[in-house]
This record gives structure tokens, sequence and C-alpha cells, in this order.
């Protein structure tokens, strides 16, 4: 049943990406700095450009999160087995809190 929802959702934001392309198909000129040439593209192109470099952005972003709270895990798995071989190891006899001369003979 999930695998026909995802599916489903998916035709449905397919079908929204298309219509929007073509409704909104006129031409549109893009300048940017230093006086270069104006480029010709239709404005859902403009649109789906500006979608997609934000979804590489947040992307990018989220790469370098993951690779830090990789290295976080790293770093807690290494003392969590320090940590734990100290407590496996054993440990030297206690002395006796009292003295054998302290004892009292029965």
């Amino acid at each position: 049943m999930g695998t026909y929802l995802k599916w489903m959702i998916l035709i449905i934001i397919l079908l929204f990406f298309i219509t929007f392309g073509v409704k909104n198909s006129q031409s549109v000129s893009l300048n940017y700095y230093l006086d270069l040439e104006g480029i010709e593209l239709p404005l859902y192109g403009l649109v789906f450009i500006s979608i997609l470099l934000g979804i590489a952005a947040g992307m990018m972003i989220g790469i370098t999160d993951r690779l830090a709270l990789k290295k976080k895990v790293r770093d807690l798995g290494k003392e969590n087995r320090a940590l734990q071989d100290e407590i496996a190891r054993p440990k030297a006899p206690e002395e006796s809190r009292f003295k054998e001369e302290d004892s009292i003979p029965a």
C-alpha cells in the first residue's frame, strides 16, 4: 500500500510541474552583473533552475552536518569501548580494612 501511495504522490507532483510549465512558457530575459548579455529562457525554466539550486545548496549543508555527526559518533564509540574495557578489567584485590593484628581471636 505504501508503494502505491508514493507513486501517486510522485505522479501528482509531476503533473503539477508539467502544468506549471505549460501555463508559464513566456520568455524572460535574465540579466546579471557586469552588463553581461541577457539570457532568454522560459519562465518555468528559471523557476525550476532556482528550485534545483536550492535543493543542491540544502544537500551540501546536509552533507557537512552528516559528516560532523559521523565524526562525533565515531569519537563516542571509542570512548564507550574504552569505558567498557575499564569496567571489564579485573581490579586488584582491595586491602582488608582490618589488619590481621587488629582482629579479635575467637
